[in-house]
C-alpha cells in the first residue's frame, strides 16, 4: 500500500513538472513566432518596380535613391523617401497628385 502511494506521488510530480516544461517552450515558441512576424513586416524593401512614380512627390528625390514608404492614390502605386513626405503629400493629395513626376 505504502509503494502505491510513493508511485502514485512520483507519477503526479512527473506530469505537473512535463506540463509546466511544455508551458514553457509554448511561450518561448509563441515570443519567437511573433518577432519574426515583426521582423518580417520590418524589413520590406521597396523597389522602384512597385510604384508609377518617378520622383518623390514631396521633396522630388528619385525613387531610384531609396523607397521607405508607399501610397496608393487613384489607382497608381506611389513611392516616398521617408514616412514625413508621405504624410506631407496625404495632407494636400488632389495638390500633390497634379504635380506627380510619372515613369516614362
Amino acid at each position: 500500500m505504502k509503494l502505491i502511494k510513493i508511485t502514485s506521488l512520483v507519477f503526479f510530480a512527473a506530469i505537473v513538472f512535463i506540463a509546466c516544461n511544455n508551458n514553457k517552450e509554448n511561450v518561448a515558441e509563441k515570443k519567437d513566432s511573433a518577432a519574426m512576424q515583426s521582423s518580417k513586416t520590418d524589413s520590406i524593401k521597396y523597389t522602384v518596380l512597385m510604384v508609377d512614380n518617378a520622383k518623390d512627390p514631396t521633396c522630388g528625390m528619385p525613387v531610384g535613391a531609396g523607397i521607405e514608404d508607399t501610397l496608393h492614390y487613384n489607382n497608381k502605386s506611389i513611392g516616398f523617401c521617408s514616412k514625413e513626405c508621405k504624410e506631407d503629400f496625404v495632407k494636400n493629395a488632389p495638390k500633390s497628385f497634379a504635380a506627380v513626376e510619372w515613369k516614362k
